[in-house]
C-alpha cells in the first residue's frame, strides 16, 4: 500500500493540516510519529509510530493526532478511517514522563499539547464524520482506550492486552478516560480495571464490550477490509 502521504512526518502534518492548536510548533519538532496512508479511495490509514515507546502518546504524537483528526472534519472524500499501532503494540497510553513531573518541555509546549489532547480525546475522535475502525495488537492501555471506545468496529489479536494501569504508577485514570471506557463496558468491569490496574486479554475485552472481533492473524488486514468495504458502499 503506497500513497503520497505514506510515511507522513510531523513537519508535513503541520503543512497540510490547518489545526489552530499546533501551528509552527509541529514543524519545530520534526519527529516522525504517524504514518498516514490512503490504501483505497475514501479510506485513510493512520499508524501510531513510536515503537520504541510502545506507541505511548507523547507531545509530538498528541499534536499530530490532533492535526490528523482535525483534517478529517473538513473532507468529504474520506469515508472511513483505520487506526493501528506500528511495531507490535497499539498504544501503551500517555507518556507520563513527557507530560508531567519529569518533562523537559517548556511551559507553552506542554500547555498546547495538553489542550490538543483534551480536544482530540473528548471531541474530535468522538465526532468524526467518518466510520472509525481500530486494529489492535499488544498493549492497548489508558489513554488509548478513548480511541477504542469511539470506533464503530474494533478488531484485536489474541495477544492484545487492555487495561488502566495508572494505579501501578501512583496515578488514577483521568476523568475523560474513565468516562470514555464507561461508555463501552459495564460499570463493574470498569471498576475492576480502574481499581486493580490489572490487564485483561482480548477475549475478555470482547465480552466486556471493548472489542468487537478477535482474529488469530492480521487484525489490521481485517479492519482495513471492513473500512474499504464501508467506503465502497458509502460512495
Amino acid at each position: 500500500m503506497k500513497s503520497a502521504l505514506q510515511g507522513l512526518k510531523v513537519v508535513e502534518c503541520a503543512t497540510v493540516v490547518a489545526a489552530p492548536l499546533c501551528g509552527r510548533l509541529l514543524a519545530d519538532f520534526g519527529a516522525q510519529v504517524l504514518h498516514v496512508e490512503h490504501p483505497q479511495k475514501g479510506v485513510r490509514l493512520i499508524g501510531l509510530d513510536r515503537a520504541d515507546k510502545r506507541n505511548a502518546i507523547g507531545v509530538e504524537m498528541t499534536l499530530a493526532l490532533h492535526d490528523a483528526l482535525w483534517s478529517l472534519r473538513a473532507t468529504t472524500e474520506i469515508r472511513s478511517v483505520v487506526i493501528h499501532g506500528i511495531g507490535g503494540h497499539f498504544c501503551a497510553g500517555m507518556d507520563l514522563k513527557d507530560f508531567f513531573d519529569n518533562s523537559n518541555r517548556d511551559v507553552e509546549t506542554l500547555r498546547r499539547a495538553r489542550a490538543a489532547t483534551e480536544e482530540w480525546r473528548c471531541h474530535l475522535i468522538r465526532n468524526l464524520p467518518q466510520k472509525l475502525f481500530v486494529a489492535i495488537e499488544g498493549y492497548c492501555l489508558g489513554a488509548a482506550l478513548p480511541i477504542v471506545q469511539s470506533a464503530q468496529h474494533v478488531v484485536a489479536h489474541p495477544n492484545a492486552r487492555f487495561g488502566l494501569p495508572e494505579l501501578n504508577f501512583g496515578f488514577v485514570p483521568g476523568g475523560q478516560i474513565i468516562k470514555s471506557v464507561g461508555l463501552a463496558m459495564p460499570p463493574k468491569a470498569l471498576s475492576y480495571l480502574a481499581l486493580t490496574g490489572k490487564l485483561i486479554e482480548a477475549d475478555q475485552a470482547r465480552r466486556w464490550g471493548l472489542v468487537d472481533e478477535v482474529v488469530e492473524t492480521a487484525p489490521l488486514e481485517r479492519a482495513l477490509a471492513l473500512a474499504c468495504q464501508w467506503a465502497g458502499q458509502a460512495h
